[in-house]
């Protein structure tokens, strides 16, 4: 008489039955399993039941939302900090550097961004093992300390700005730039673009707080270069420190974690022509306006307002859109961003009068923060793992940080040194600039799409 024995083993995915017929008497029988075979069997079982807890995300937390606030007081001291630059143009070409041309004025501001972003390459990698901490107490040291060496420096000494500006600041504001954007992917995925926009309306905030007639501009007035200097260097000081205690790493690097392939990344269609194309995008940044608007005729009182006009459109720019872009995908709202924006820097050539110049501030902020807070989870989205992204971002920025330093000195060199100055040259370059940049990045999001089967990506 015939009989069946049912054998069950745990698989990766649970357990599941196999049934071995044999007759009673046969030779064959079944294949017993050893005690260590079944134990390894029973631990892959249990680890596939649950997710590793680095793809665990708590989507905010206490922990998550003090660490968004430490990154977003990093984006006001950084990239906010260097979105005032415009104000430091005016005033060196005007009053500081006087023996400096308006071009090489303009390589502090290039070189600071480019600092700010180059550093964005080995900072990925330290970020991806495990130095987060490190970086931040060392980004704001040298970040504070430049700002209180540029305080020092003499009337017409050109070097000296230079260093303490563009490479001390530069170099410093990098260190804290990407880990500070970084560290957001490790509390959020579902909301990951809202809290990076967050994150990201910190440049907005210092973009109006450090230019505006509450510190800068006032101060140069009232108390002086050095002074001036040296009370944005106190305000960093605060701002840093608090940072520092608020942001804090959730996952620690795991040794079987794949290090990343920077040869992959550079094969990789979607990828590189997104990185690309943000080059491009970053090529047309015009930091000119306080310039364009004086040599119009306006009033130095309402020139002194057109930057902080534009980064107070763009916190509206960098929040909203990521808000949306959570349910809706990145691409479908950071391509249509480029697009207008490089729209409206070629419009800027007729925009002569106080209301031209306040409209094209507000839309090119709304739109130009836009895309800027949207790149980092445009990025965020082609990594494979979570400890990926720092390397991915990192090495685009890099790449991005030439376009930054040589965007603005072209830029100048199309203005001119003194009045009167040309403007129809600077604004085609960017605009054209621009729109290039958003040719690749569509290309980008066709074939990402593509990949993924839809294209809300």
């Amino acid at each position: 008489m015939d009989s069946e024995m049912t054998l069950t083993t745990p698989a990766l995915g649970g357990a599941h039955e196999q049934r071995m017929p044999y007759a009673e008497g046969s030779v064959e029988s079944p294949t017993p399993l050893s005690v260590d075979a079944v134990e390894k069997q029973q631990a892959l079982a249990a680890s596939a039941s649950q997710a590793p807890p680095e793809h665990v995300y708590p989507e905010g937390s206490l922990r998550g939302w003090l660490s968004v606030a430490g990154a977003w007081l990093c984006l006001v001291c950084t990239f906010g900090y260097t979105n005032a630059f415009g104000v430091y143009q005016s005033y060196y070409v005007q009053t500081m550097l006087p023996s400096s041309s308006t071009s090489a004025i303009s390589w502090i501001g290039s070189l600071q961004l480019f600092f700010l972003f180059a550093m964005g390459l080995p900072t990925g990698r330290l970020f991806d093992a495990g130095y987060f901490r490190h970086m931040m107490f060392a980004g704001m040291v040298i970040m504070v300390g430049s700002l209180f060496a540029q305080s020092a420096a003499q009337h017409d000494q050109y070097y000296q700005v230079f260093l303490s500006q563009a490479v001390g600041q530069g170099i410093g504001g990098g260190l804290l730039y990407l880990p500070a954007i970084s560290i957001v992917s490790h509390y959020f995925q579902k909301r990951r673009a809202l809290a990076i926009g967050i994150v990201q309306s910190g440049s907005s905030t210092g973009g109006v707080v450090f230019p505006s007639t509450v510190l800068l501009n006032n101060l140069f007035v009232n108390v002086g270069y050095v002074w001036a200097v040296r009370i944005t260097g106190f305000i960093m000081l605060g701002l840093l420190a608090a940072a520092n205690i608020l942001a804090a790493p959730r996952l620690a690097p795991k040794k079987d974690h794949p290090k990343p392939d920077l040869r992959r990344f550079c094969t990789d269609p979607p990828y590189i022509s997104a990185v690309l194309g943000m080059f491009l995008v970053w090529w047309g940044l015009f930091f000119y306006i306080q310039l364009f608007a004086s040599s119009h005729g306006l009033s130095d009182s309402y020139a002194f307002y057109t930057i902080a006009i534009i980064n107070a459109a763009s916190m509206l720019g960098r929040t909203l859109p990521n808000f949306f872009a959570d349910k809706t995908g990145i691409m479908p709202l950071l391509v249509p961003s480029t697009a207008v924006s490089g729209i409206v820097l070629l419009i800027l050539i007729a925009c002569t009068s106080m209301s031209g110049v306040t409209v094209f501030c507000v839309l090119f902020g709304l739109f130009s923060g836009a895309f800027i807070s949207l790149m980092a989870p445009m990025f965020a989205i082609m990594s494979d793992h979570v400890f990926e992204i720092g390397i991915r971002f990192g090495f685009a920025i890099f790449i991005m940080a030439f376009a930054g330093l040589t965007g603005t000195p072209i830029t100048g060199a199309l203005v001119g040194n003194s009045p009167p100055y040309t403007w129809y040259k600077p604004c085609v370059f960017a605009g054209v600039s621009m729109l290039g940049g958003t040719a690749l990045v569509t290309f980008s999001w066709v074939t990402l799409g593509r990949r993924k089967g839809h294209m809300m990506v």
